[in-house]
């Protein structure tokens, strides 16, 4: 987000703010040392707002990551558990069949072969040394047997144990994660209607100063504060906007559960075309960290979400994405190619051709066509 979620706008308001001072020298105390204070708060404001979104980005993707973990913990845990099963069966098994030969092994009289050669018949007692010194080869496998099923049912139990308390660090990480983004959320929310408000004030103060500058006769100072007055009330618009977009983002986060991130098989065909028809498709749908799809996407979610109908799986997760394809510089780039920006790979985007893309940028923000950020770091083309 190098050029700030308000650069471009706050680079109109600012110039004009400074073409008014220009053109009419107003009086010490006048309306525009107001107005001077009035942009101060937005831009204080605004960096702060792309400060907290800039780290929620960041929050947001290792929230993905850390689903994708729970994912194969929990398959670690499944397959330890099934594994317990299967070695309590084979030791139920072993004890029942150690038993079974310790009670022949009583019937048999004991191994005593010495007892057994001088009692009875010789030809009787040599059978029957050779029936004793079977059963007592078998129940030494018996032994054999049960004490490493034994050990294999503690390594299982073992194994499973770990594999569960691993799942349980991730659900808490995944915890800890999400409650950063609903305070970032909240704050977020809190910095938009401000902004809002202080643009709503700029306006405001604006007019004020248009009309004292008509009053004066200064037709200039007059034209800069109304065309700095109708930027403000774009602004204000926008902003307003913003926060009814993050506030339900907000909410759909807070509701939705801690859960492993679902297996996304491909379901369409069609390659790069398909994912770019896909991307233009979901102009307009909310960001809402997480999100994956149909109604409302995060940055990941939405490439996931394109490619996928177009015939690639993709992890919902930008540092699994940056490795799911063929590597491209800027020059290669293709529309359909995935652009990842900022040091992290925290973010990424749909390359739609000139020096463009679709991207789900931020909270109170929608799926829209922008250009590529300069924090561009590389691109990747999934199915090559």
């Amino acid at each position: 987000m190098a050029l700030g979620l308000t650069g471009l706008l706050l680079a109109g308001p600012t110039m004009l703010a400074g073409s008014i001072g220009t053109a009419w020298a107003s009086p010490a105390g006048s309306s525009s040392t107001s107005l001077d204070g009035v942009q101060a708060e937005i831009d204080q404001a605004s960096a702060e707002l792309d400060t907290q979104a800039r780290q929620a980005a960041q929050t947001a993707e290792q929230f993905n990551a850390e689903r994708i973990r729970l994912a194969a913990a929990e398959q670690a845990a499944a397959a330890a558990a099934g594994r317990v099963v299967r070695a309590d069966r084979v030791v139920r098994t072993a004890a029942d069949r150690h038993r079974g030969l310790a009670v022949s092994a009583g019937r048999a009289g004991g191994f005593n072969e010495l007892s057994l050669l001088f009692s009875g018949d010789l030809q009787h007692a040599l059978d029957r040394v050779g029936a004793v010194n079977a059963l007592a080869t078998r129940q030494r496998n018996s032994d054999t047997v049960l004490r490493l099923a034994r050990r294999d049912l503690t390594e299982a139990r073992q194994d499973a144990d770990a594999a569960l308390a691993d799942k349980k660090e991730i659900v808490a990480d995944l915890g800890r994660r999400k409650q950063e983004l609903e305070a970032s959320a909240d704050t977020q929310r809190r910095l938009l209607d401000r902004l809002q408000a202080r643009y709503a004030e700029l306006k405001r103060q604006a007019l004020a100063q248009a009309e004292a500058a008509r009053r004066a006769r200064q037709a200039a100072a007059a034209a800069a504060a109304a065309a700095l007055a109708r930027q403000a009330q774009e602004a204000q618009s926008r902003y307003q906007k913003a926060v009814g977009i993050a506030t339900t983002a907000g909410q759909a986060f807070a509701a939705t559960p801690i859960a492993a991130a679902p297996a996304q098989p491909a379901l369409g065909s069609g390659g790069a075309p398909v994912a770019v028809q896909e991307a233009y498709a979901q102009l307009g749908k909310p960001y809402v960290w997480g999100a994956d799809g149909p109604g409302t996407f995060d940055c990941s979610g939405l490439s996931q979400w394109v490619w996928r109908k177009a015939g690639v799986a993709l992890s919902h997760y930008t540092g699994s994405q940056w490795n799911e394809g063929k590597r491209v510089s800027r020059a290669e780039l293709i529309p359909g190619d995935l652009v990842f920006f900022n040091p992290d790979l925290d973010h990424v985007g749909i390359y739609v051709g000139g020096d463009q893309m679709i991207d789900a940028p931020h909270t109170g923000e929608v799926v829209r066509v922008e250009n590529i950020w300069p924090s561009f770091q590389g691109g990747v083309r999934p199915g090559a």
